[in-house]
């Protein structure tokens, strides 16, 4: 029998799956595995419920029909039927039964909503000990909701969780989950028909496991090469592929090149596994030191001081939605060498506690460095590191505090240290394994520490008595502080060897240069400024947010607004310096960088500048993204990128031709651009509303609008009038462009749309009707095209547009109405003397002083990726605002981490965490001109509440051709790879294969106007998440084939899109679920098609396992497709 449980454990690992049939099945037993946290979970959760159950009774009066534990199954679950048909208005403890599928869910609430059972239907609610749902909650609640809708006859729209310490459910559309689920709950029932086995897989699970022992056995039975410390998924897959399948092997000194491994990473893994085969052999821990280099590994460690602080963080990454560190462990040492070194715990159990928390470490820290100058805080991984950047963000507090530690490099990473400075013969490199090294011995065993860990964070929320968790917080403080004892014990240890390693040499190793902490530029007087503002603007806030009004919201969010700016930058920077500090080596695995450059020579001429060709291995990266680039070893510019070619592995840089800038061997991103005048432009508006409130009419009001996300105002009519009144959509937009009264009208439009078709004849409106016009977007690229569009209207309509343009030569519109201005003040004063209606060009020129008021309306193109902070800092130069844009498609990029709110981008913060924007609060283009209707049902479905649809005339677009791509709609092409990240070749060959057959059979396609034609290489688009697997995809394809990543092709479209994804599994994913699931780049990848959209993918890839509602609903877009496509 089958049950939502079963389903989790799947998710989890479906070798587990196979384990528990064995067990049940009496084949094996299971080991014993103590859980002294069982107990209290379950009393807790009893506690919960009633409590609901109670309120549900006592305080809203409602008639609960409460179907009793003691009745067998069967009579249960057809008294919970009796009781929906009967129309109660509560059903408690409701039981569900089909076919091998079985649960009990906690409550079902009648709504009004027609079904088969009359004028209303239920949905279901589930009580869960915590303040932010999790997935298992998910999962339970679509099994339930599933359930209840053959019963009813109708899906429910909602389903709810009622979370510790209240009672007001929190909704979730039920669609935006349930084909996830489905999805889930096929494979379970195949695995389970078929029988099958599956090898066990390390995964995280593994930790919690209580079949943990049985496949450690056979891992260290079958010598499996996961035993090696390091290697990847890909590593191992070519091994095997190679006929090296176990460690023993591995370590072979006779070891032949591997296909797809470096020769570095292939030697870096063999000899590591050479070391463990050494260690297992002679039955010790050993250890082997690197050669010494500058800064790196050994030569990193400072001098020790009586001062040094070690530190240990304990989190939850999903508490509360966004993560909450709950334990800060802090370590010094004493003053005399006799007394043991000091060890101190503070705790916060919510997110005011974890603020209040860092404050206290953050003031720690100040007066221990005022103490000791020369202190160092200790830690082991990334992790440490990251969560101070992120709290200073979350809180806006100790920014620049934090970015003086880490410009001064106060923080010191032991694992850097270690990875950089020697190899050892452990399996992992985590602190634990290490700790046989240097003999030390934990207090609290490991296994003890997991599970009250994962049962802490269980009841985290929920909020019990001191008493009911006091021995579970004794075993973490307990684990925590070995932890830093255990940091603490590793820094004296590799003093040790920095002293072996030099007697070994006869030579003293360096110690790092000391770093200025305080930044170039002085800030005291802005800051200061800032501060004052900030301060007014938060001064009769309420501590409780809940208790907030929502003016009283919005002034703190503007007082976040204010250093927007400050925490972009100090993240840019702090990600700069990490890859300046990279080896060679590391800066190729980097998935920014782009390392391993080898000088071809110069290649052309360009006046007085050469281009300089280099050679790149096989890698991912982002660095085509990048602004500028810089050489990580000299922490200068090299020049100007004017072309990288994936295919050829080449990237051609422009320099001058007397340049004296040695040639770089990597490249990382500088994405570091002054900010003051934006900056300033924020500072004035928070000024004034802390002066004069953030609500009424004056001055700055599209920005206060904006932010209290009014609706759009207009002279003499109502939008909803405007757009009710049968009119053609761009004559509506026009009418609203020229009734806009000192407000924000956004307009969201969804691929194919006509978003900027429909801009830029509401700029020849305006210009028409003599209005001032302003242009910008996020790149001058972007604000080119709507310029060029809005000339192209302009001549259609027989309108004098005279434009000025903001840019350099290179990327200025190159239409004749359009005169590029030299500098800013050409731009004003074409404004002001009436030479120019319209003015474009980026931020950073509207937010200047002089441009203030000085257009009547600026038009903010794809305001879905530029910043909430950047549009209000250029909102003083136009009395109203309009925002183009779809946060739907790719969101803005963003560097920093901020306080909630304040990371939004302009469109995002004004749709609140819908999909589209309603009809009240600004335009929806709801017809697609590209879309067939067979992909725009599955777009409109999954990302715009079934809003968007095909023009009439789409329905005549189709591929025509033999076989399984003839028509239109979704293909799957289904590709078994395994250990792959971030390329694969198997989806390249197999995309090859196919773009060859469509091409060679002739294939031909009709587009919406029923004109058919031969389809070409040219009218197929191809789409990788990764520049690695562009790069594999261009090699396999014929010369001029359009290849690249989800950014490179927004706002294109052609007949036919391929979308390659390259991972094998969700554990394979580089960057992390956030990016290869993002439902934005799905959006953007299968809407470029006019006819026929092919996802290319390893079926693994969709069998994952979500954590968040978040993540099931990244994943459910993609089970939606699955649904709905033709296999192929």
């Amino acid at each position: 029998m089958f049950s939502p449980t079963s389903i989790v454990d799947f998710l989890a690992c479906q070798h587990l799956t196979a384990l528990n049939r064995a067990e049940a099945a009496g084949q094996i037993q299971r080991p014993f595995f103590a859980d002294p946290g069982l107990d209290l979970l379950t009393r807790l959760g009893v506690a919960h419920e009633q409590a609901y159950l109670q309120h549900l009774t006592q305080e809203q009066h409602l008639q609960v029909v409460a179907i009793p534990d003691e009745i067998p199954r069967t009579e249960a679950v057809e008294r919970t039927v009796q009781a929906i048909r009967q129309g109660a208005e509560v059903i408690y403890q409701a039981r569900f039964l089909e076919g091998e599928w079985y649960g009990r869910s906690d409550f079902l609430s009648r709504v009004d909503k027609p079904s088969q059972l009359g004028a209303f239907s239920y949905e279901v609610i589930e009580t869960k000990l915590a303040r932010s749902t999790k997935a298992r909650a998910i999962i339970q609640l679509c099994f339930y909701s599933d359930l209840l809708s053959r019963i009813q006859g109708v899906e429910p729209d909602y389903m709810h969780v009622v979370l510790g310490g209240g009672s007001q459910p929190e909704k979730f559309l039920v669609h935006r989950y349930l084909a996830y689920f489905r999805k889930v709950r096929r494979e379970l029932e195949r695995a389970h028909g078929e029988n099958t086995d599956p090898y066990p897989e390390p995964v995280e699970h593994c930790g919690i496991c209580s079949w943990a022992t049985v496949c450690d056995r056979r891992w260290r039975e079958d010598d499996h090469l996961s035993l090696v410390a390091g290697i990847s998924g890909s590593q191992r897959k070519g091994l095997v592929e190679c006929g090296v399948n176990t460690v023993r092997s591995l370590a072979s000194p006779n070891l032949p090149p591997i296909e797809g491994i470096g020769r570095q990473a292939l030697l870096n893994i063999r000899q590591q596994a050479r070391l463990q085969v050494k260690g297992r052999d002679e039955g010790r821990c050993c250890y082997e030191l690197l050669e010494a280099s500058p800064e790196k590994g050994l030569c990193s460690l400072p001098p020790p001081s009586r001062g040094d602080m070690f530190l240990d963080f304990e989190g939850d990454p999903f508490a509360f939605d966004q993560g909450l560190e709950y334990l800060f462990g802090v370590l010094t040492l004493p003053q005399d060498s006799e007394s043991e070194p000091l060890y101190v715990p503070v705790w916060a159990l919510d997110r005011g506690e974890e603020r209040s928390a860092f404050e206290r470490f953050m003031t720690s820290v100040i007066e221990r460095r005022r103490q000791h100058p020369d202190m160092h805080i200790y830690h082991y991984g990334a992790y440490e590191e990251t969560a101070i950047k992120r709290m200073a963000g979350r809180h806006s507090i100790f920014g620049d505090e934090v970015d003086e530690l880490l410009r001064a490099e106060v923080l010191v990473d032991l694992y850097r240290v270690v990875r950089q400075g020697l190899r050892a013969s452990v399996e992992s490199y985590s602190i634990k394994k290490l700790e046989p090294l240097y003999e030390f011995n934990r207090a609290v065993q490991l296994v003890d520490a997991n599970l009250a860990l994962n049962t802490f964070q269980a009841v985290l929320a929920f909020g019990p008595g001191e008493e009911d968790i006091a021995e579970i917080r004794h075993a973490i403080e307990g684990y925590n502080r070995d932890d830093c004892i255990s940091t603490l014990r590793l820094r004296d240890w590799l003093e040790e060897r920095r002293r072996e390693l030099e007697e070994r040499t006869g030579t003293p190793l360096a110690r790092p240069a000391p770093k200025a902490g305080k930044p170039t530029e002085d800030l005291s007087a802005y800051l200061e400024r800032v501060r004052a503002v900030e301060s007014r603007l938060i001064a009769d806030l309420p501590t409780d947010e809940s208790a907030r009004t929502e003016e009283q919201e919005k002034r703190s969010l503007l007082a976040h607004l204010l250093e927007w700016h400050r925490r972009e930058d100090k993240s840019a920077w702090w990600e700069y310096f990490r890859l300046c500090e990279l080896t060679d080596q590391e800066l190729q695995e980097d998935k920014v960088a782009l390392g391993g450059l080898v000088y071809e020579g110069v290649i052309e001429q360009v006046k007085k500048s050469l281009i300089h060709r280099y050679r790149f291995p096989f890698q991912d990266h982002a660095i085509d993204r990048a602004p500028t680039v810089h050489d990580p070893r000299t922490q200068n510019g090299v020049g100007e990128i004017v072309a990288i070619d994936n295919r050829a592995l080449t990237i051609d840089i422009k320099r001058g031709a007397t340049s004296t800038i040695p040639h770089p061997t990597a490249l990382i991103p500088y994405e570091i651009v002054p900010a003051k005048h934006l900056r300033e432009s924020l500072l004035g508006i928070g000024s004034w509303v802390a002066d004069n409130g953030i609500g009424g009419n004056g001055p700055h009001q599209a920005a206060r609008e904006l932010l209290l996300r009014r609706a759009p105002r207009l002279l003499g009519s109502a939008l909803t009038d405007l757009t009710a009144s049968n009119q053609p959509p761009i004559e509506v937009a026009k009418q609203v462009a020229l009734a806009l009264d000192y407000t924000v009208l956004p307009i969201q439009g969804p691929p194919g749309s006509g978003k900027t078709y429909t801009g830029a004849r509401m700029i020849v409106e305006l210009v028409r009707r003599g209005r001032r016009v302003g242009i910008t977007a996020v790149s001058h690229k972007v604000i080119g095209n709507l310029l060029k569009e809005s000339c192209n209207a302009a001549r259609e309509a027989r309108v004098d547009l005279q434009a000025v343009q903001k840019a350099d030569l290179g990327d200025c519109c190159d239409d004749e109405m359009v005169t590029r201005a030299k500098d800013n003040e050409c731009v004003a004063e074409a404004l002001a003397d009436g030479k120019a209606m319209v003015a474009a060009g980026t931020v950073w020129l509207w937010s200047r002083p002089e441009m203030a008021d000085a257009v009547d309306v600026l038009f903010v193109d794809e305001a879905g990726q530029m910043s909430l902070a950047n549009v209000l800092a250029a909102s003083p130069a136009a009395r109203s605002i309009v925002l183009l844009g779809d946060p739907q498609q790719l969101d803005q990029p963003q560097r920093g981490v901020h306080p909630p709110g304040a990371e939004a981008s302009a469109l995002s913060h004004l749709l609140n965490g819908r999909a589209t924007i309603g009809d009240d609060q600004g335009l929806f283009l709801a017809e697609s001109w590209r879309l067939h209707p067979d992909v725009c049902a599955f777009t409109s479905e999954v990302f715009y509440d079934s809003r968007l649809v095909s023009r009439p005339e789409n329905a005549r677009q189709r591929l025509n051709a033999a076989g399984p791509f003839d028509g239109t709609g979704l293909r799957f092409v289904p590709v078994n790879h395994s250990g792959n990240d971030s390329e694969s070749t198997e989806e390249a060959e197999r995309v090859a294969s196919i773009v060859e057959r469509l091409l060679g059979d002739g294939a031909t396609w009709t587009d919406k106007e029923g004109q058919t034609g031969l389809l070409t290489l040219d009218d197929i688009l191809i789409v990788a998440p990764y520049n690695a697997q562009v790069s594999t995809l261009a090699q396999g394809l014929p010369p001029g084939a359009r290849v690249g990543t989800v950014d490179k092709f927004q706002g294109q479209e052609a007949p036919v899109v391929f979308y390659s994804m390259a991972t094998s599994t969700p554990d394979d994913a580089p960057r992390g679920m956030e990016f290869l699931y993002s439902s934005n780049r799905l959006n953007v990848a299968t809407s470029r098609a006019q006819c026929l959209t092919v996802l290319v993918a390893s079926p693994a890839l969709f069998d994952v396992q979500c954590k968040t509602p978040r993540q099931i609903e990244l994943a459910n877009a993609f089970c939606r497709y699955l649904e709905i496509a033709q296999f192929v």
